[in-house]
């Protein structure tokens, strides 16, 4: 079941991203949100989420899924997080049906300061 929702919520993903989209290097490394700059990283298949929840999630070089735990407000919704750039993620949540899926939010990453 959980195999096919994460089959359904990326073919969901790439229709509403287009198919037009350049893929970096690796999903890795730290990422800012561009609506309230939350930041979120990922290592492997390990995830800091922005509140420091430390999860454990699906990994490919390109793309991230994970359920996000208590207690956070949208737990047990499945995150899936797509690269689209060297420099630019998006990701999206759905219940874990694969229904209830909310507007794509995007993501970039986070400038290096000294």
């Amino acid at each position: 079941m959980r195999h096919t929702l994460q089959i359904f919520l990326a073919g969901a993903f790439l229709h509403l991203c287009g198919t037009g989209m350049a893929l970096a290097d690796s999903i890795d490394g730290t990422w800012c949100s561009e609506r309230d700059h939350r930041q979120l990283t990922i290592a492997g298949p390990d995830a800091t989420l922005p509140g420091g929840r430390h999860v454990n999630g699906d990994y490919s070089r390109h793309r991230f899924s994970l359920t996000i735990p208590m207690p956070d407000a949208d737990a047990g919704r499945i995150m899936l997080l797509r690269l689209m750039g060297e420099m630019l993620m998006v990701s999206v949540t759905a219940s874990p049906d694969g229904t209830m899926r909310s507007e794509p939010e995007q993501w970039k990453r986070c400038e290096l300061t000294s």
